[in-house]
């Protein structure tokens, strides 16, 4: 712990010289911490740190050599002279201004920049009665680091005001909102230190760089477990948030605030990633799709990788790399997906059926008779396969289906064959499809019991879909984050039967105070 600005006007020669030796080696320890730490600092430089180059002082900038600066200088200094002996004879004169160039500066008015002193202040507009109050005290001594016992004097010096939703009660419905004053207090050491208490606050992140996370905050965590879900799942924008709130609460709230709450709320939830991953790695299907996703002007892809009780989003270019690293070359399942190139890395992989038969009725309403033909056919023999494979579910053929409908797959993969190198592009493309992933295809031919389609996945993406038609996608690249993972808290809760608002609250709360997140929702025994 770092000593404050606080703490430092406390010491000086004449409080060191009344400490004990045992204490006095305390002080000097966390002096000598705190200087070490500055002098690091200090010697920081773009050549030995990720500091800019901008940011260098003028005179340790690279510059000319020591001969050219006095060179320099000593025709500055004839300038000078020659200048000052020519002005004498034109004091009295003054030449008028040219055209385009520029006026001096006005005289200023005396006053210094910013807030003048004695200036009204701006505070909270809406004043709201207070229903609990909570107050900090520092535990030990900044100083000596003595702990500091329970009844020693303390005095408050600062405070804020959360406003939150009451926990529940039982038999009551709706929601009671509670304005809980914290203060913080400073509390008196014998060693004459006066110690205060601070509102924690999550170390910088480089990943959220205008994230703040920490316990000082207007909006408690329930709120903001409800503001996320408005915000994600609602699909309301930030205007339309303080607009609901004023209307059905009157609680008045920025739209600047709603938005640092959300961001704050994925930054809060993000350590829980892994967790989503880890189930996802352990699940014996995987279904994944993908979707546009405009993130300020910049296209990328969102991303949806479901199993039956877990949801993962993802916002990022469409390449294999991306889903690799989701999901870290752990995964052993099933994958089932469409025919995008980048799946085929993975060998134990199912292909959507409802996919390959829409491209081919594609091709049966081809103005072209040919190819017209073609696809016909080729729609009727996957039909009759997919009919089969519904059929067998309930009651098996002994001889397999492999075996029974032996003819129709040798002349769907006879077209196939004949038309590879067809000039229709389009039917070109569709059966060299069919070729490359011809067991992929066929696989639930022989193990009827696999999925033929990929719903689960296009139905995860759908409601996101909407909200990227209404948000026009996300500004940035923290925005993006937050609002991928929001959305997969908040369809896992959905998928596990948990409230998602209130497990956000408490996560949001325990992250404000640097504890350990709560576990994600179990799965339901029963499912």
């Amino acid at each position: 712990m770092h000593l404050s600005k606080h703490d430092l006007f406390q010491m000086n020669d004449e409080w060191l010289k009344k400490l004990p030796a045992e204490l006095l080696l305390e002080v000097s320890k966390r002096l000598l911490h705190d200087v070490k730490e500055l002098q690091d600092r200090l010697n920081q430089n773009p050549d030995n740190s990720s500091r800019p180059p901008t940011s260098q002082p003028p005179w340790a900038k690279t510059g000319g050599s020591e001969e050219q600066n006095g060179a320099a200088d000593e025709r500055g200094n004839a300038d000078v002279a020659a200048e000052t002996a020519g002005s004498s004879t034109e004091e009295t004169e003054q030449a008028p201004p040219v055209d385009g160039q520029r006026q001096s500066a006005k005289k200023g008015s005396g006053k210094r920049p910013g807030k003048q002193p004695g200036s009204p202040g701006h505070g909270r507009s809406q004043k709201l009665a207070i229903t609990a109050r909570c107050e900090h005290r520092p535990e030990i001594c900044a100083a000596c680091a003595a702990v500091l016992s329970a009844d020693a004097a303390s005095q408050a010096y600062t405070a804020w005001d959360e406003v939150d939703i009451a926990p529940p009660v039982e038999s009551l419905i709706g929601l009671t909102f509670s304005v809980t004053r914290h203060t913080l207090l400073e509390v008196s050491c014998s060693c004459g230190h006066v110690s205060r208490a601070q509102a924690w606050r999550a170390p910088a992140d480089g990943q959220w760089e205008k994230v703040e996370l920490g316990e000082w905050r207007l909006v408690g965590p329930r709120l903001a477990g409800v503001i996320v879900l408005l915000a994600v799942r609602m699909r309301l924008s930030r205007a339309s948030i303080r607009e609901l709130l004023m209307e059905l609460f009157d609680l008045t709230l920025s739209t600047g605030v709603i938005d640092e709450t959300i961001r704050e709320a994925g930054r809060a939830s993000l350590p829980l990633e892994d967790a989503l991953v880890a189930d996802i790695v352990q699940a014996a299907q995987l279904h994944v799709d993908e979707t546009s996703w405009p993130e300020s002007g910049t296209l990328l892809w969102l991303w949806a990788l479901v199993t039956t009780h877990t949801v993962l989003f993802l916002i990022g270019p469409r390449s294999r790399e991306m889903l690799e690293n989701a999901l870290q070359d752990g995964f052993a399942g099933l994958l089932i997906s469409d025919g995008y190139g980048v799946y085929r890395a993975w060998a134990n992989r199912l292909r959507c059926w409802p996919h390959l038969l829409r491209k081919l009725r594609g091709l049966a309403e081809s103005s072209d008779a040919r190819v017209s033909g073609v696809g016909q056919e080729m729609e009727g023999i996957m039909k009759t396969l997919m009919a089969a494979i519904y059929a067998a579910r309930i009651d098996p053929p002994p001889e397999g289906l492999p075996a029974r409908y032996a003819n129709e797959i040798e002349r769907l993969r006879h077209l196939c064959e004949a038309h590879r190198m067809d000039d229709h592009s389009v039917l070109r493309s569709v059966v060299r499809e069919f070729l490359y992933d011809w067991d992929v295809i066929l696989r639930p031919v022989a193990e009827p019991h696999l999925p033929l389609s990929n719903n689960a996945a296009e139905q995860a993406l759908r409601h996101w879909v909407i909200s990227r038609t209404i948000s026009h996608g996300t500004r940035s690249e923290e925005g993006s984050r937050a609002f991928a993972f929001l959305a997969s808290l908040i369809e896992t809760c959905r998928r596990r039967g948990a409230s998602a608002w209130q497990y956000l609250g408490t996560v949001i709360a325990a992250a404000r105070k640097g504890l350990q997140l709560p576990t994600i929702p179990a799965i339901p025994a029963t499912a």
